[in-house]
Order: C-alpha cells, then structure tokens, then sequence
C-alpha cells in the first residue's frame, strides 16, 4: 500500500485512505467474530462513501458461514440473528452513516437524495456497463502508444472485476460481493474515477501483494518495480491525469 504505484492516493484529502482503513476494520473484525465492532465500522464506512452500506452483505455472508460451521440448518438462521442482539445490531446499524449523511443534506439543502442528483453535473447518467467499456477500450490514442485515461480505467475495471473473482474463487464470498458492487455501481454510470475507486477497495489491493508475493520471482520483481512505477504515477497525478482523478 505504501510503496506501490497508487501510493499517492493514501495522503491525499480524497476517501480512499478513510475507505481503506475503515474496510479492513471491518473484515477484520469479521475475522475475529466480533459483529458488533463490524457493524460500528460498516456504520462510519457507509458515511466515508455510499458504497460502503453495501459492506452489510458481508457482514451477513460472514455471519451465515459461521452458522453454517457450526453444523446449523441453514432454514434456522434468520431466528438466530433475532435472538442474538449482536448480531442484529451489527446489521441494522451498518447504514446509520449514509442515513446521517442523508439527514445532513435534508436540512442543509432539502434535499437528503442531493449526492445522487448531483452526479448528473459530472457526466453521471445511467446507462449500459458494457458500452461504457466498450467505448472505454476503443479510445485508442491519437499519438504514441500509451492507453488513453478512459482504456486505463477500463482496464482498471476489468482488473478489479477480475480479482473479485479471484476473491470469490478463494471462498471469500463477502468480499468478493463487497468489490463486485464497488465496481459495477459506479460503472452503471460511467468510468470516470474506476482507477480511484478500484484502488480504494481494501481486499483486491491485499489480495493483489498477496499473488505478487507467491513466487520469490514476482516478489523481488514487485519490490524494484512497485516503487519505480509510483514514481511515474505520481508524477502523472501531479500532472493532472484524468485517468488518476
């Protein structure tokens, strides 16, 4: 995270590095069974960017597979979690932050939906996901050889898609979930900012150095060109690269 080519991304004022921290406290606790302290992070994740509420399935996903370990019948679930208050506030609690958020803009501007409304001043209109990649990929560059901004983020897209599916074929299914909806929600738009919000997915940046790290050829490769190539994205941020915003 610190060495690698999006590096720059971890202190800037954007919410990857919120996202990030806020996402791993959260499959962290997850890990360690503690639903509570998952659903107190899902809370201030789902105010750091909307997205983040959906990190709920994963919360439930996790819950269900601990259910299912302990030889339970899958019909039995849905009684367990009201009997367990834990594990029902964990769930109820994970969208406090977008509702406050919501609240926020209702009394500020009237309207609590302003965040949705106000992508259209972007160039956010919903349309077909595959055309958007389709016309991402066919920006070819007019001169030299070097992806345009939208091929990157397509790439980008395909990328991340990609190592989500990695994550499901892993058994991670919460996670897989999680960066699946954190790609295809935004793409339904269009791929302004994919690169940005595919760095911003905790799980697929850690899986990532963790399928860099299963050779000792890749491992070494990673440390020489990791650094290198924040170098030149850096310098590429700085620049004003649109692909990078």
């Amino acid at each position: 995270l610190l060495c690698g080519p999006f590096s720059f991304y971890y202190t800037s004022v954007l919410w990857e590095p919120l996202f990030v921290l806020l996402t791993s406290c959260v499959f962290l606790a997850l890990k360690r069974k503690n639903y509570l302290a998952a659903g107190i992070s899902s809370a201030l994740l789902s105010a750091a960017r909307p997205v983040g509420v959906f990190i709920v399935f994963a919360t439930v996903i996790r819950m269900f597979e601990e259910h299912r370990e302990r030889g339970r019948p899958v019909l039995s679930f849905p009684r367990r979690v009201l009997l367990r208050p834990d594990l029902l506030v964990a769930i109820l609690i994970s969208p406090a932050g977008l509702f406050a958020y919501m609240l926020h803009l209702y009394l500020m501007v009237g309207d609590a939906f302003a965040f949705v409304l106000v992508q259209r001043a972007f160039g956010r209109v919903t349309g077909n996901p595959l055309q958007f990649l389709w016309d991402g990929f066919s920006e070819t560059p007019t001169t030299g050889w070097l992806p345009t901004s939208p091929q990157w983020s397509a790439f980008a897209c395909v990328a991340g898609l990609t190592l989500s599916a990695i994550l499901a074929y892993r058994r991670q299914y919460g996670m897989a979930l999680f960066c699946a909806l954190g790609i295809v929600l935004p793409l339904l738009t269009n791929l302004a900012s994919m690169v940005r919000y595919v760095v911003g997915l905790a799980p697929l940046i850690l899986l990532s150095m963790v399928l860099l790290a299963k050779s000792r050829l890749t491992f070494y490769a990673a440390l020489v060109l990791l650094p290198a190539a924040c170098y030149f994205t850096t310098i590429a941020w700085m620049g004003g690269n649109l692909a990078l915003v």
